[in-house]
């Protein structure tokens, strides 16, 4: 019976260390520290805390954000590329990610930009794992994070960080903290006491501490390692079996193949009349009904036609599966799809009308980009009935249209569409421009209604900030580039 060498009085740090003296022994377990490959050690999980709540105090604290946050997304994604194998992959979509955040910042690119760290993380620890498998542990992933926040201001956890630091895995960093805790710890309040009695020394050590201005800085601190901490936790595992995308089903009560000849029937016998009315007023100038304008009636028409168009998409993905239960299903079917297009083409010449008249807003603007995503969806869905696609492949690329679509848009400087189209009305609603801020500083100087004045221009009754990077920190192409277009307008215009 092999049996165990005990050493009296040999500390317990230098008998794990030793291991390696016993044939054959395998190493010791390193305790709940370790996280394998799938996340930061203990350790080193602190000293990445500690370095990015460093960082965060230098890039944030009394500074504007702007690449700021992806800089510090970037630290995120390189302490937790720590043991990760292949890492290019993973750069590559987090750089794809960030470029909305660089360009600008604001929700929709902070949102890409979380979203691209976390599918980033994800697949430098699973770089085998299909994309299927991968899109469901990066939506766990992100999923859990405000779970993981709020459990991290769980007070117990507090009572529980000495235990937690007795069993770290290294004996080195238990040996820094014991035997270096006390003699700091002590002297700061040493110091802090002679610099009392001491004029002298308080003289050469001036601290101008400001009590309030450390509270917030602390809670500051606190907040950045609170944010940073769930990032560096070993990522959840890949779900390897891929599972197939479920529809749910309709009562086949009132939706059957009887149900859905006759609804496609009646249904594009009514798109039928809309678009030929809508031909009739539009295009042949028809007559309007008495009292409505044009206007009106391109406004009245528009968001409700759109909406009709959507319903239109989802009854097309409810009747796909009664296709081949009569002959006349499937030509209705595609009909009612090319119809329902022609509806979104209606809708947007009738909000085209109505920009006209009223000018252009962000309201509008978004509406007429869903207009165009919902008549490249009803293309979608006409090729899917047309090559009898599954619905799942429809879904994925409708999904994969509307997050480009997103993308795209997050890219976009629509403050500075919107105040290029508005400008040029014989009366434009100053207000509203002046509402639209900064980044549509460049049209409304270049049209001479607005005139720069320090660091402000002055637009009638009020006033937008000049368009100004103060600091690298704050720095994004799209100011920048607002920047650059007032400075050049100053110059042809001085």
């Amino acid at each position: 019976m092999d049996r165990q060498l005990s050493i009296p009085g040999l500390p317990h740090a230098l008998a794990r260390d030793g291991w390696w003296l016993d044939e054959g022994a395998a190493p010791p377990a390193q305790g709940d520290g370790g996280s394998g490959p799938a996340g930061v050690r203990f350790p080193r999980r602190v000293a990445a805390v500690l370095t990015l709540v460093a960082l965060a105090d230098f890039l944030f604290w009394g500074r504007a954000p702007g690449l700021s946050v992806v800089i510090f997304a970037a630290a995120i994604l390189a302490w937790g590329l720590q043991g990760a194998g292949a890492w290019w992959r993973p750069v590559g979509l987090f750089l794809v990610a960030a470029l909305p955040a660089v360009d600008h910042l604001q929700p929709l690119s902070l949102a890409f930009l979380l979203v691209g760290l976390g599918g980033a993380l994800t697949w430098a620890h699973h770089p085998a794992a299909p994309i299927a498998a991968l899109s469901s542990a990066t939506g766990a992933f992100l999923g859990r994070l405000p779970v993981a926040w709020l459990a991290q201001l769980d007070p117990r956890r507090l009572f529980a960080l000495p235990a937690v630091l007795a069993e770290a895995p290294v004996p080195l960093a238990r040996k820094v903290l014991r035997d270096w805790a006390l003699p700091l710890g002590g002297a700061l309040v040493l110091v802090a006491l002679l610099m009392q009695a001491n004029p002298v020394l308080a003289q050469l050590v001036q601290i101008d501490l400001d009590l309030w201005q450390m509270a917030r800085r602390l809670v500051f601190w606190g907040g950045i390692a609170v944010l940073v901490g769930p990032f560096l936790a070993p990522v959840p595992p890949c779900d390897r079996a891929t599972r197939g995308l479920v529809i749910p089903s309709i009562a086949p009560g009132w939706l059957n193949p009887g149900s859905v000849l006759r609804g496609l029937a009646v249904f594009n016998l009514l798109i039928a009349v809309q678009s030929l009315t809508d031909v009739s007023i539009l295009l042949g100038g028809a007559d309007l009904p008495e009292g409505m304008t044009l206007a009106e009636y391109a406004h009245r028409g528009a968001y409700p036609l759109l909406a009709a168009a959507v319903l239109a998409g989802a009854f097309a993905l409810a009747a796909r599966p009664f296709l081949g239960e009569h002959r006349l299903i499937r030509p209705l079917l595609l009909l009612w799809l090319m119809q329902n297009m022609v509806l979104c083409g209606a809708a947007a010449l009738r909000l085209d009308l109505y920009i006209e008249t009223f000018g252009l807003t962000y309201l509008r603007l978004h509406a007429l980009i869903w207009m165009a995503l919902v008549a490249a969806g009803l293309g979608l869905a006409l090729w899917q009935v047309l090559r009898a696609r599954s619905n799942r492949w429809l879904l994925v690329r409708g999904g994969v249209l509307g997050l480009a679509t997103l993308y795209l848009c997050a890219m976009v400087n629509f403050a500075q569409v919107i105040a290029a189209q508005n400008v040029t009305r014989a009366e434009p609603d100053l207000r509203y421009l002046c509402g639209l801020g900064p980044m549509a500083a460049g049209p409304i100087v270049e049209s001479g209604l607005g005139r720069v004045i320090g660091r402000s221009v002055h637009l009638g009754p009020c006033r937008i900030t000049r368009p100004e990077v103060e600091d690298w920190r704050g720095w994004g192409f799209r100011s920048w580039r607002a920047s650059r277009y007032v400075q050049g307008v100053m110059v042809e215009r001085p």
